[in-house]
């Protein structure tokens, strides 16, 4: 009789220590505000924010505006989302849309994912065409979601395949330390990470907050031309709760 309580016991400690492993896992619904500049001038904000559904679904978007008082010189608006599902601790996108307008380079663009046919439908402009994929293929926006994702796992290096621009590329990011950074939204302890690339003319770096299960705190980046961009995060709300569950 003591044996089989213990047992029973036993058995109900590890599908909690295991339901919190599962939770700890995953990514709870959240909204994150950055400020974006330019050197040192504001030029405008971010907003991403992830919303848990039914089924394991999610629904992701990004949306950057120009500063009212740049407006006249930054015109560019951009919105992109990003759809699928999180098992097992990937991502498995449906559907990405990108669409940028109020500047001189107006473009839109559908991505659809086919995951019994392996294959990825991209509608640029309205003008289809379809290419095959491999497993764990993301979109450019999921990969966000993979990178915090990776780190929580304790990952220092991590490769994901991206399809993006009628094309199949690798996005590679390696951890290189730790550092503390003071940011409008607070103090964080932060994962400095890095983009690998190919060509050195372009550099990134993102500063990942373990607190904030891996939200991204500050992105900079130097663009070929030279211009650097900033992005530090302004202000960020999270809910343990997922919509629709």
């Amino acid at each position: 009789m003591l044996t089989s309580t213990l047992n029973k016991t036993l058995l109900f400690m590890t599908a909690m220590l295991l339901s919190s492993i599962l939770c700890a896992a995953s990514l709870p619904d959240f909204e994150a505000s950055y400020q974006l500049q330019r050197g040192n001038l504001k030029i405008g904000t971010s907003t991403i924010s992830l919303a848990n559904k039914a089924n394991n679904g999610y629904l992701y978007e990004s949306r950057s505006l120009p500063a009212p008082w740049a407006a006249w010189l930054f015109r560019d608006k951009l919105f992109e989302t990003s759809r699928g599902y999180i098992i097992d601790n990937r991502i498995r996108p449906d559907r990405y849309h990108y669409q940028r307008t109020g500047g001189s380079r107006e473009r839109e663009a559908t991505l659809s994912f086919d995951w019994d046919d392996m294959t990825v439908e991209n509608n640029v402009q309205d003008r289809p065409w379809k290419m095959d994929i491999p497993a764990g293929t993301l979109d450019k926006l999921a990969s966000q979601l993979g990178l915090m994702l990776a780190l929580g796992a304790g990952k220092t290096e991590v490769t994901f395949n991206i399809a993006d621009g009628g094309k199949l590329k690798e996005y590679r990011f390696k951890v290189l330390g730790r550092e503390t950074l003071e940011l409008p939204a607070g103090r964080f302890d932060t994962v400095k990470v890095t983009r690998l690339r190919d060509n050195n003319r372009r550099e990134t770096y993102i500063w990942c907050a373990p607190e904030l299960n891996y939200l991204p705190v500050r992105i900079w980046q130097r663009e070929k031309d030279g211009a650097v961009y900033q992005s530090d995060l302004e202000r960020f709300t999270f809910s343990p709760e997922a919509e629709g569950l």
